[in-house]
């Protein structure tokens, strides 16, 4: 976007990332720039500041990027509040340009991690050989010139506190056959009798007489081949050579996160390939819906219903759902009360009436008395009255005599059980009985 002076629409910007940043600043060389640099899951990019820009009293870093800036600021003095970020406002270009300069940054950072690391270990060989060697300045100059020039044929000369260097002459020599082990090699020149000192190389006319010992004999390397003097020279196989003992203390460092994050997250950029994809996926889903409207069969995993319906209207529908179901409860319950109700009354005049005609029946039998708490128990009523009718008498016969000349007739009298009770008693213990 544009930066047009006094412009304070930031409704204009958008918030890529929020919270804390690396910020590399040159120590000595104040000409290379600033690098802002963040690695997270989710954001990885590295910005090079250029200039600032004053808006609305704003001060902002402008990028490489035209459409990048970044704003160092303080918890509670916020650019913007944010929020989702627009389509429209999301450049694709701008994203993978980004991961470039992020590549082209860590390279960068990380080949000067590793010419430091290699030039600070480098020093700390040369300084700790310049110690040694100066060390040695006052008992073998020689071994310091050797040290400090790193190549045979110079000398030392320890004057007060300076030390001199004194490069000797180059000349040829051959090698001397002599008869006894010496800790120099016998070398000839100009046929003279020398002796060539170790490392050095320099010329002496006394050499150290040693003894010859096969398991530990004086070896030299000559043009590339060594050889063992015992005293004549033989060749030999060449010795271990020791290795430094120091090992490197850098290690590149892989930017894991940089395939999946960028300026841009996740949610951006499946926004993104969504508003990109739209329009060339558009007349398929429609095709696919005009298909399951003429009853046609829907391909499964081809569209979905969930897309078509936010959380809100889900949760609406649920309510409706809800109600109308709980609706329908309330109506068969009021209309099951309402029969449950009729049912109830009727069992109540039912049991009123049952309890009258049993307090009436107890009442013949036992009078005014506890027996007619019965009454209300159908179960109870009959076992008092059976129980009364087995305390009762039993009925006497009638031992009236006919003449013979009256025809026996009806007769009027009734058993003993049944003249104890009135007729409407009868009834109702025939009926039970």
């Amino acid at each position: 976007m544009d930066i047009i002076k006094n412009n304070c629409h930031f409704d204009q910007y958008d918030i890529l990332y929020e919270g804390l940043a690396t910020r590399l600043v040159p120590k000595d060389n104040y000409s290379t720039p600033v690098v802002y640099t963040v690695t997270t899951q989710e954001t990885t990019f590295a910005l090079t500041k250029t200039i600032d820009l004053d808006v609305c009293g704003y001060k902002l870093s402008q990028t490489e990027h035209p459409k990048l800036f970044i704003l160092q600021t303080e918890k509670g003095r916020t650019f913007k509040t944010r929020s989702k970020i627009t389509v429209d406002n999301l450049d694709i270009f701008l994203y993978v340009n980004s991961k470039f300069v992020y590549v082209e940054k860590h390279i960068k950072r990380q080949l000067t991690q590793l010419y430091r690391n290699l030039m600070e270990q480098k020093c700390a060989l040369e300084k700790q050989v310049l110690q040694n060697a100066l060390t040695l300045a006052s008992i073998a100059p020689d071994e310091t010139a050797y040290r400090i020039m790193r190549e045979p044929g110079y000398t030392a000369v320890l004057s007060g506190e300076a030390l001199h260097l004194v490069k000797c002459i180059p000349v040829k020599c051959k090698l001397r056959h002599a008869e006894h082990c010496y800790t120099e090699l016998p070398v000839t020149h100009r046929n003279v009798s020398f002796f060539l000192q170790l490392r050095s190389r320099i010329l002496t006319q006394s050499g150290t007489i040693r003894d010859c010992n096969q398991l530990l004999p004086v070896m030299y390397k000559l043009h590339g081949t060594w050889f063992r003097l015992a005293p004549k020279p033989v060749e030999v196989i060449a010795p271990a050579i020791i290795q430094p003992m120091s090992h490197p203390v850098w290690q590149y460092t892989s930017s894991s996160s940089l395939a999946t994050s960028g300026i841009y997250s996740t949610e951006d950029l499946d926004r993104l390939r969504a508003h990109i994809m739209f329009p060339v996926e558009r007349p398929s889903i429609v095709n696919t819906l005009a298909r399951g409207a003429m009853g046609n069969e829907i391909p499964a995993g081809s569209i979905s219903l969930s897309n078509l319906l936010d959380e809100e209207s889900l949760n609406r529908i649920a309510d409706s759902a809800g109600k109308r179901v709980w609706k329908g409860f309330v109506t068969f319950g009021s209309a099951s009360a309402g029969v449950l109700a009729i049912f109830i009354i009727i069992r109540a005049v039912k049991l009123i009436i049952d309890t009258i005609i049993h307090s009436y029946a107890l009442h013949t039998m036992y009078g005014w008395s506890l027996h007619l708490i019965g009454a209300v128990w159908s179960s109870v009523t009959y076992l008092l009255l059976h129980l009364g009718r087995r305390r009762d008498p039993k009925p006497q016969k009638d031992t009236r005599t006919t003449s013979p000349e009256e025809p026996p007739g009806p007769s009027t009298s009734l058993p003993a059980t049944e003249n104890l009770l009135p007729r409407h008693a009868q009834c109702i213990h025939k009926c039970y009985y």
